[in-house]
């Protein structure tokens, strides 16, 4: 039905399991044939004892007696019957796999919790949630080690079945995690339905690794966008760029961002604007509007030019107002028009002119909005392209609209519903990984091509004008050294960053820092320049040489453009819901800047 990654269908204890393996079937086929082999040879090798001896009782407990070793028929024959011969062989064999496997079943647990204290540069993830769960089926299947870190007792068959090693208790003690070997991971997600947990867990898992373990990185969940927001600015104002690596992920931040990367909005032919409907009271709406803004911005092909978006949700004013306070993109790519209505309400209330290329329902609610995709008639007829609905706890209903097993269960309206499943799009591990210096050097790229289309230029004309998923990786690593040194930059100037709140933010360097800090960040370039040259093995490009030099030999071009990325730290910072303050009234740190 949709391209979009659905949550597993259900929990992992309630998935099946393989019942029996290839060789529990085969001792249970030798343990059958010893019954019938003994019972057989045994009624053979008894005609003509005494009276009573083939009697059919005593023949089954004979026969049942070879399963232990010795049976009092036998004691003291020496030629038996073959079928005989043989039952007295098979039988305790599949006496000795029997306590084999139940000695293995048994130390099962202590194994795994011994395999899992001594990994090594493995994964561990921690929490009950449906997001833990994915995360860790989806690093196993990309052939990682993983460590999974649950409070609720889990099955060895739910383990076993995955290939996973599991460890029963509480991340945020210290001997849990070192019981799932956290000291030597490589990456330690953490995903409890609380975030206050998550972070315990990233705090005791930072203070087990230590300050030596540069390698390590760790990732909270974070469920409030405005906390992750906060947390992300106290993270990206730690003086020490290399120090260990921490991140805060929002998995609606996420999951837009792989819901419009696999259905982008339309590039309308007659040069019209695309109409989007995004309707719900789910936090999911405001992430969308955000991320569809941004997606718009290297689309258009004229700077003016705003997607229309129509957003019904009962408290649709305040959520925008809110939302165009921290992200000021909104009203540069967007024109949003709040309706705090129902869908139903808009729709019957318009005169037939209303027409949308593509609809989001994105409820709190999600039976709600589910029963409004498939019930709201005059939606059909609105809306030209795809009826996204967003589930989670509904997810498994995807396969009864999807037609990818002809004929499907439910009739998916012609292939135009579907159910998007954000934890499902959002426990990406790549995704993930992108912190906030990643999502800065995103920003900084996108602004360049946006200046650049502004003035003229195509996309793709150039191998810097692409979009960030196309961009050649080292200019990537050039945008993420450059968003890296931001917090250092800040941090040497006596300022810091907060989640915007709407409020005046005309900050601005005073022209002593624009300096001092345009020379730090030509000395940051032509270093990091060198080192990519010494690491490739060849020399820079001839282009660049005449910038890889000191700061006063330096072009007039090359210092123009070290201010310049100096200037646009604010700005750059504000699209992503930032602002700088400093962290004092007085003006520019004193004791780093004398008069």
């Amino acid at each position: 039905m949709a391209n979009f990654p659905r949550a597993p269908l259900s929990s992992w204890g309630e998935q099946r399991q393989p019942a029996v393996t290839l060789t529990r079937v085969v001792f249970a086929l030798i343990g059958a044939a010893a019954l019938v082999l003994g019972y057989v040879g045994l009624d053979r090798y008894l005609t003509g004892g005494a009276p009573g001896s083939r009697d059919p009782l005593n023949l089954a407990y004979g026969t049942l007696q070879l399963f232990v070793l010795g049976a009092d028929p036998l004691e003291g024959g020496t030629h038996f019957p073959v079928a005989l011969q043989i039952a007295r062989f098979a039988a305790p064999l599949v006496t000795l796999y029997a306590v084999v496997e139940a000695c293995r079943l048994l130390l099962a647990t202590e194994m795994r919790r011994w395999r899992a204290r001594r990994a090594r540069d493995h994964v561990v993830v921690c929490g009950d949630t449906s997001v833990a769960r994915t995360l860790a089926e989806r690093l196993h299947l990309a052939g990682r080690r993983v460590v999974l870190v649950r409070t609720r007792p889990i099955g060895p068959l739910e383990l076993r079945g995955r290939g996973l090693l599991g460890v029963q208790g509480d991340a945020r003690e210290p001997d849990v995690l070192r019981g799932a070997g956290a000291g030597q991971a490589a990456v330690i997600y953490a995903c409890t339905e609380s975030s206050a947990i998550n972070l315990a867990i990233a705090a005791s898992a930072a203070r087990l690794a230590g300050q030596g373990r540069r390698d390590l990185a760790i990732y909270a969940q974070i469920h409030e966008p405005d906390w992750a927001l906060t947390l992300q600015a106290r993270r990206l104002g730690v003086p020490d760029a290399v120090a260990q690596r921490l991140d805060f992920f929002q998995i609606d931040q996420l999951a837009v961002q792989v819901l419009l990367a696999q259905q982008p909005l339309p590039v309308r032919p007659d040069g019209a604007v695309p109409r989007v409907l995004i309707a719900g009271d789910s936090p999911l709406s405001r992430a969308l509007l955000i991320e569809l803004a941004r997606h718009w911005r290297l689309r258009r092909d004229e700077p003016d030019r705003r997607v229309e978006v129509d957003f019904v949700a009962p408290d649709a004013t305040r959520v925008l107002e809110r939302a165009a306070r921290r992200n000021a993109i909104l009203r540069d790519a967007c024109r949003i028009v709040p309706c705090e209505t129902t869908v139903a309400e808009l729709l019957a209330d318009d005169d037939g002119s209303l027409r949308y290329d593509r609809a989001f329902v994105f409820f709190t609610d999600e039976k709600y909005g589910l029963q409004l995709a498939l019930t709201e008639y005059r939606l059909w007829h609105r809306v030209t392209g795809d009826v996204v609905v967003a589930v989670d706890g509904l997810a498994e209903l995807a396969d009864a609209f999807s037609p990818k097993h002809p004929p499907p269960l439910l009739d998916p309206l012609n292939g135009r519903l579907k159910l998007f499943s954000p934890a499902a799009a959002g426990c990406d591990p790549t995704l993930i990984a992108e912190d906030l210096a990643e999502r800065l050097a995103r920003l900084i790229h996108e602004r360049y091509v946006a200046a650049r289309l502004s003035r003229g230029a195509r996309l793709g004309s150039q191998p810097a004008l692409a979009v960030w998923s196309d961009l050649d990786e080292s200019l990537r690593r050039a945008n993420r050294l450059q968003a890296a040194d931001i917090g250092p930059k800040l941090h040497w100037a006596n300022c810091a960053i907060v989640p915007r709140d709407g409020g005046a933010d005309d900050f601005q360097f005073t022209g002593h820092e624009v300096e001092e800090l345009a020379k730090r960040e030509s000395r940051r370039w032509v270093e990091a320049t060198l080192a990519d040259a010494r690491a490739s093995g060849s020399p820079p490009a001839r282009r660049w040489l005449p910038y890889l030099t000191e700061w006063d030999d330096l072009p007039p071009r090359g210092q123009e453009r070290c201010r310049r990325a100096i200037q646009d730290i604010p700005d750059i910072l504000g699209e992503a819901g930032f602002q700088v303050v400093r962290l004092s009234d007085t003006g520019a740190n004193r004791a780093l800047f004398p008069a």
